[in-house]
């Protein structure tokens, strides 16, 4: 499995639980910079006017996002700091060939965040953080992304613990 250091991905343990705030937040915090961000999903949903195709093959999509007005996940990624950000569709079985098509646009030294639940079974990012709810969750479901997590964040939606500003990039990701 590839290790790249420069990659740090946010899963979660569902919807509206905090995982585009807290990398909206991490993106405002290394704007300096120059933070890329891709959202990766298995929904292929309808294509806003704001996305534009860079690739697609069988299973999977790659688009890049240039409408910070759109309210969609990739855009607020550029309203918060990201340079560029991306948009893949992707089933499990497209998902090798859509990383393996963005990783070729990327540059390796500047920090990537990726918000995808199924990135960590095909690479090693440098940082992997798993948002839970600060209220029940389902232990089963979650129990292999949190074995793999380096980080655990307890969200309320909104606020994050531990904070945001505990993750800095400094040629790899870091907790300090």
């Amino acid at each position: 499995m590839e290790k790249l250091d420069n990659i740090l991905v946010i899963a979660g343990s569902g919807q509206n639980v905090g995982k585009t705030t807290l990398a909206c937040q991490i993106l405002q915090n290394e704007k300096e910079k120059s933070p890329v961000a891709i959202k990766i999903t298995p929904h292929f949903h309808k294509i806003t006017k704001g996305l534009t195709e860079i690739q697609k093959g069988e299973n999977w999509a790659l688009f890049e996002e240039e409408d910070k007005t759109s309210g969609k996940d990739s855009s607020r990624y550029l309203q918060n700091g990201a340079v560029k950000s991306y948009l893949i569709l992707a089933k499990d079985d497209g998902l090798q060939n859509a990383f393996s098509a963005i990783k070729k646009i990327l540059p390796n030294k500047i920090p990537v965040l990726v918000e995808s639940a199924s990135l960590v079974k095909i690479i090693k990012p440098g940082l992997f953080l798993v948002v839970l709810p600060d209220e029940e969750f389902s232990q089963k479901a979650m129990e292999r992304m949190l074995l793999k997590a380096d980080l655990v964040v307890i969200s309320d939606g909104k606020k994050f613990y531990p904070s945001p500003q505990k993750l800095i990039f400094k040629n790899t990701w870091q907790i300090k």
